[in-house]
């Protein structure tokens, strides 16, 4: 069974199986979030079904950390879609006033 390792310049630094690209959160994300057959997703990432309870067992002994980071991370992208809209709408004005000066 290969180790649940990280580094900062593999996947942005998230906990992974040793040896490959996948992170603990594509396994979870698959087979406790999508509910898929945790066979499929092992042989769909050729990783054994060893690694693959590693990484979900990995994933309930850290589990307050994911859950943090997932809140953190929907909140900075809430945080971006208000931007991008205030952005979007101040755009939009600044278009239509244009259109009026030109009528």
């Amino acid at each position: 069974m290969a180790s649940i390792v990280q580094d900062d310049e593999i996947r942005s630094g998230e906990p992974r199986v040793e040896g490959t690209r996948i992170t603990v959160r594509d396994v979870k994300r698959r087979v406790i979030d999508a509910g898929e057959d945790p066979h499929v997703v092992a042989g769909e990432y050729e990783i054994s079904m060893a690694d693959l309870f590693g990484a979900l067992a990995h994933y309930y002994e850290h589990r307050d950390a994911f859950e943090s980071d997932d809140r953190e991370t929907e909140r900075r992208r809430r945080d971006g879609e208000r931007r991008t809209r205030a952005l979007v709408d101040e755009l939009r004005g600044e278009n239509s006033g244009s259109t009026e000066d030109a009528a």
